[in-house]
């Protein structure tokens, strides 16, 4: 036999040899950053424990493969999983910028971002309430890119941290106003340690696509019998219960959410608007302007005045005119009807009209000659 066949021959030999070593010994390899308790971290002994890693694990186990952790910072962990430095980023949120360059599984669970700031500080997940402030959040995440796209141009001072650590310090020491979180991550991480008694979440969970709806798994484009298999046995964990078992242990049951009261300016006896869940209800306006007092001239300057207020109302509680579900409209005088629809429909998008309720009463306070009440979605 000659050189180059024996040569050629030895060459199939191993390349076999290492396709069925790969067979018998299939593994699935995890780039994960192991510094986010509870969903990720080392324990005294050096070993890796936390959701995630039990999630992982499980699937592993029921697709009869063995998991590879590899430590991968999560700020470059796109280019990494390209790079084929390992086959699945766990975790990763599904954001529409991101499925341009991978692709994700479905969502292991559930997702909620939100702001944590000084107790009374009453700052607002939006531009508005923000302008002005220093906002910390992590680098690489979708928090990260959504702070920066949606409050940074509107005057709200960014800044990205490598490690939450960092961030909580830089919290704690007053360098940062708030941090946009995810509220399991800071709850472990501040607001349940002693540490953390003088912060709290400041208004509900932002709901935006850039923020995303859940945590899953991120595979590269090309590996879409990976994806497929990594759903199909996170499936079959639910019909058993095995993920059941494994997430009731790290996260909080649902519970409905508190009201969160915002008490009136001038210190009268009822909230201008009372949140809960994602809806806002807003206590009636009136046609006052900056001084106090009813502005002249009747039912026209006082309905669009009182929709400016009405207006700022909304914006100061996350929300605005596009998102107002339904208002109730009092007349002092059923005369002033005609009036007043032509100033409330030059006030709300032509599309997006709330419903209404109308009527008249013998007299409103101050002498007004109308009442505006809305109810509105809050989150945006």
């Amino acid at each position: 036999m000659s050189l180059v066949k024996t040569l050629s021959l030895l060459s199939l030999v191993a390349l076999t040899t290492g396709c069925v070593s790969s067979a018998l010994d299939p593994q699935i390899r995890f780039g994960v950053e192991a510094l986010v308790p509870p969903f990720e971290s080392r324990n005294d002994k050096g070993e890796l424990v936390g959701l995630n890693i039990e999630l992982g694990n499980a699937l592993c186990a029921e697709l009869k493969s063995r998991c590879v952790w590899i430590d991968q910072d999560y700020a470059t962990n796109i280019p990494a999983l390209e790079a084929n430095r390992f086959d699945v980023i766990m975790p990763m949120t599904a954001t529409a910028a991101r499925r341009e360059r991978i692709d994700f599984t479905d969502d292991l669970y559930p997702l909620s971002s939100r702001l944590v700031a000084r107790k009374g500080a009453n700052l607002q997940p939006d531009a508005q309430s923000l302008k002005g402030k220093r906002v910390g959040v992590l680098t690489g995440t979708s928090r990260e890119a959504f702070a920066k796209s949606r409050w940074e141009s509107a005057g709200v001072t960014v800044r990205s941290f490598n490690f939450n650590t960092q961030l909580v310090d830089s919290l704690l020491a007053g360098e940062i106003d708030a941090t946009l979180q995810d509220t399991i991550e800071i709850t472990q991480a501040l607001l349940s340690l002693p540490r953390g008694q003088a912060f709290d979440f400041s208004g509900a969970a932002l709901k935006d696509p850039m923020l995303g709806s859940g945590v899953a798994m991120a595979v590269r484009k090309t590996d879409t019998p990976l994806r497929d298999n990594l759903n199909a046995a996170l499936e079959r964990l639910k019909q058993n219960g095995q993920y059941q078992t494994i997430t009731q242990r790290y996260l909080p049951t649902a519970t409905p959410d508190s009201p969160r009261y915002v008490p009136n300016e001038e210190g009268l006896p009822f909230s201008d608007a009372v949140q809960v869940g994602e809806t806002l209800y807003l206590s009636g306006v009136l046609g006052l302007g900056a001084d106090g007092e009813l502005v002249k001239g009747g039912i026209s300057p006082q309905m669009t005045q009182a929709l400016e207020n009405l207006r700022t109302e909304l914006q100061r509680n996350g929300s605005s005119v596009a998102h107002v579900a339904k208002c109730t409209v009092i007349l002092a005088d059923i005369k002033d009807l005609a009036a007043m629809n032509a100033v409330y429909s030059r006030f709300f998008p032509a599309d997006r009209l709330p419903a209404r309720t109308t009527f008249s009463a013998k007299k409103l306070i101050a002498d007004a000659r109308v009442e505006v009440e809305c109810l509105a979605v809050a989150a945006r």
